[in-house]
C-alpha cells in the first residue's frame, strides 16, 4: 500500500510539473509572439501552431493531478480532508482548471483564429485578447506558484 501511494503521489508530483512547466513555457511564447509582432517581425506567425500545442499538454498534467489527486484521497480514506491546507489546495486546483478553460483556452483560440483570419492588420482586431492573456498568465502562474509570486513580477521570475 505505501509503495502504490508513493507511485501515485511520483505521478501528481509530475502532472503539476508538466501542467506548471508548460504554462511558463506557453507565457514565454506568448511575450515573445507579442514583441516580434511589436516590432513588425513575420516571426511572430511561425509560434502561433507552437502555442496551439500546448493545451495538449496542459490538459494531461490537470487530468493527471485529478485522477491521481482521487486515489491518494481514496487510498488516505479521506483523512486528509481535515487538513485546512489540503481544501486550500483543493480550491487553487479548482481555480486553476476554470481560469484555463474559460479565460485561456478561449482566448487562446480567438487569438489563433484572429491572427490567421486578419493576418496583415491583426494588431487591431486583438488588442482585447491580448489584454486579457497577459492578465490570464499571471494570475495562472501565481496559483501554481503562490508564495513565489507574491513578492515578484512574474516576467521577471521566469526570465531569471
Amino acid at each position: 500500500m505505501y509503495l502504490t501511494f508513493r507511485m501515485i503521489l511520483a505521478l501528481h508530483i509530475t502532472g503539476i510539473v508538466i501542467m506548471a512547466g508548460t504554462t511558463m513555457i506557453d507565457y514565454l511564447n506568448f511575450t515573445t509572439f507579442w514583441q516580434f509582432a511589436d516590432a513588425g517581425d513575420n516571426r511572430a506567425f511561425g509560434l502561433i501552431p507552437l502555442m496551439a500545442r500546448f493545451g495538449t499538454f496542459v490538459r494531461t498534467g490537470a487530468i493527471t493531478i485529478i485522477l491521481t489527486g482521487i486515489a491518494m484521497f481514496v487510498l488516505d480514506k479521506g483523512a486528509v480532508w481535515t487538513q485546512p491546507l489540503f481544501k486550500l489546495k483543493t480550491l487553487l486546483v479548482i481555480a486553476l482548471i476554470l481560469n484555463g478553460v474559460f479565460i485561456g483556452n478561449r482566448q487562446g483560440h480567438k487569438l489563433r483564429e484572429t491572427v490567421m483570419a486578419h493576418a496583415a492588420e491583426f494588431l487591431e482586431y486583438t488588442t482585447t485578447i491580448r489584454e486579457s492573456m497577459s492578465q490570464f498568465y499571471p494570475v495562472q502562474l501565481t496559483l501554481f506558484f503562490p508564495d513565489h509570486f507574491n513578492q515578484y513580477d512574474p516576467v521577471q521570475f521566469i526570465r531569471n
